[in-house]
Formats: C-alpha cells, structure tokens, sequence
C-alpha cells in the first residue's frame, strides 16, 4: 500500500507531538524520515518512529537539547551534542563547519553525546547542496562481529560522503560497514521474512536467515576484512577522538530506554571553492561521470548507475507514486497510533491506488 510524503509527513508530527516533540526541528527530525523511505531505504523510515518517539516520551533523549562546542581550533572542532536528537546534532555540527570552511576552506569535528543519527546521507547531501564536500561517519551500538570473532564488537559505523555534480545531481555514497545496515535485518522481522546468508550469524557464529537469530548473534563485516578494517577506522575516530564510548560500551537504540546512547560522530567539510572555481570542478565531476556512464555495459546491465542514484530516481518516482509500506510497517503505525490518541485517519486518509514504483 502507498501514501503520500505529505500524509506520512502528517502522521509522524502528530505521533511526535504526542511523544513530547515539536517546532521545527521535529519537523526537520520528520523530514529525515520520510527522505529515507522516498529513497527506498525503508529500514530507516518511519518503521523506526516507534522507537523514537518512546525515546523522546520517556525522556532518554533531550529532544530539545542543542549542541556546544568545547574545544575549538578553527577547524577542528569538539562539540557535545547534549544527548540532543541525533539528526538535529548533525544539522547544528554541520552549521558550525560550513560556516568556518567559508573562512578557512575546511573543518572537521569530532562529536560526543549522540544519538542515533538516522540515514547518513540525509546530513551528506546537506552540505554537499552547499557546495561542499562533505563526510558524516558515526559509531552505533555493538552488532558486528570482527573478522574471526563469533560476537559483536564493533557497531554497523555508517559512511556517507557526497560533493555536487551539475549533469548529476550530487553523489553520496551512504554505506554500513557491515553487509547491510541492521535496520534491514529488523524490518525483516517486523514483515516475517528470512534474510539472504551471509548477512548475519547467530548466537553460536553459524550463518543464519533468521532475522531473529542474526539478532541474537552479529551482523558481519562487508568484504570481510576490509569492512572490519573500515569500521574499526570509524570507530576510532567517532569515539577514541571524541572522548565518546567505544561501540561495545554505547547503549542500545531499540532497547534501552532508561540510559542515553551516548554515541560519537565525525562530521566534516571541505569547501571547493578554497582549492579551484565551484564551476570548474563541476565541469570535472560530469566528464568523469558521463565516461563511466559511456563504458561498455556487462551482459543482461541496462544502466551504469552512480552511487546514491537509483536512491535518487525512487525520490523522484516516489514524489508522484507515493511511498510504499508493508503490511507490518502499516499495522505497526496503526497500533502507534492507537497508542498516543492520534486519529488513524491522519494515515488512511493519504492512502494512493497502487501503482508500483520502479527502479
């Protein structure tokens, strides 16, 4: 079944009212939402608004926190975001650098007191619209396993970075460092489907696809050895840097609702402009992207796709379609609503025909 951005948009403010949340920073808390299910990236969508409205209901997030900057080098900066909603401590960190790399043609920070900051490519691109090279890296609570380790360790540590193109729109590559991202290893199971082996291993250090098994167990590294040692690089420089905890020492995001999670980010931006003119360097991106575009294509391939563009075309088919949700997702909403006294016309009403989007 389908719904509108702007019904779902509804939707999500009225349960955020509810929880204790609103203005316009939870109205940009709901538009990260919503930009993770108009991507197709649903396991970042509103499947989580459960979680993070009982998060700001129950007060283990300071939805009205704002961030402060405690060390301070120019371009290098130490911000605490306060226990603050971790796309708003994004938001406020990536202000903060934008403002100084206009000035000195870049700056860096390294951020404790987080949380969880939602769909890394959200923050990515809101630098790269401002002409920025932009990096957003963040530690999470433990679910991976390293390399030869049966239990989980490391957190899933997403990597974003996104810069403009003009042809193109910007790219952004937004990545766990594990195989997928556990939220699709709990989406699964909220919609009762296995997931494909090689995802996640259970509590003996067996492959499994049962979600709830690889929930018990790890999620493993992508590439093997390489994705634990991007991960572990991450995790040094989202907490070891920060002063924050490790990912084995943060707090659950879905479980914990007693004890902040107390993650670390590393957030940064390069400002074009200070190495070369912002035209020229666009001019370079598109060669080098029509040149890959141009290469032959391998058997049965019909586009080479950049990174983050089919994310971009479900955007733009989505805006006309609607956004897709599953039963359990739908039913899940509908308990959500019952619960915090909001009226399930607000989703039923913003119901569209079917009509499948396609990427």
């Amino acid at each position: 079944m389908r719904f509108s951005i702007s019904t779902l948009k509804t939707f999500t403010l009225a349960i955020l009212e509810k929880a204790g949340y609103s203005g316009e920073d939870a109205a940009y808390f709901a538009d990260s939402l919503l930009f993770a299910n108009e991507r197709g990236v649903d396991s970042h969508g509103v499947t989580r608004l459960r979680t993070y409205a009982k998060r700001i209901a129950s007060g283990v997030v300071d939805s009205h926190a704002h961030v402060k900057v405690t060390n301070d080098s120019d371009t290098f900066l130490a911000v605490d975001g306060a226990n603050a909603m971790g796309v708003i401590i994004c938001r406020e960190t990536l202000d903060l650098c934008i403002e100084r790399a206009r000035r000195f043609g870049s700056c860096f920070a390294a951020v404790s007191h987080g949380n969880h900051f939602g769909t890394g490519a959200f923050h990515a691109l809101y630098g790269a619209e401002r002409s920025m090279i932009t990096v957003a890296l963040s530690n999470t609570s433990p679910c991976v396993a390293p390399t030869g380790a049966r239990t989980a360790f490391l957190g899933t540590n997403p990597l974003a970075i996104a810069f403009p193109s003009r042809k193109y729109g910007a790219l952004v590559l937004d990545m766990a460092t594990c195989t997928v991202a556990q939220g699709k290893v709990i989406l699964a199971e909220k919609e009762g489907k296995k997931i494909p082996l090689g995802w996640a291993v259970g509590p003996d250090g067996s492959p499994t696809d049962d979600p709830k098994a690889a929930l018990q167990g790890a999620m493993l590294p992508f590439g093997g050895a390489k994705g634990y040692g991007i991960s572990l690089v991450i995790e040094v420089l989202c907490s070891v840097l920060s002063g924050a905890p490790i990912s084995k020492d943060t707090r659950s995001f879905w479980n914990d609702f007693e004890r902040p999670q107390d993650l670390g980010f590393f957030l940064g931006v390069m400002d074009i402009a200070a190495l070369l003119p912002l035209e020229l360097f666009l001019d370079r991106v598109d060669e080098v992207f029509d040149r890959i575009k141009a290469l032959p294509k391998a058997p049965g391939v019909e586009e080479i796709y950049l990174p983050g563009e089919i994310e971009a075309l479900h955007t733009w088919q989505t805006q006309t379609a609607g956004v897709e949700l599953g039963e359990g997702v739908y039913q899940d909403l509908l308990k959500l609503a019952e619960e915090y006294g909001v009226s399930p016309s607000l989703l039923n009403g913003g119901r569209k025909e079917e009509s499948p989007c396609r990427t």
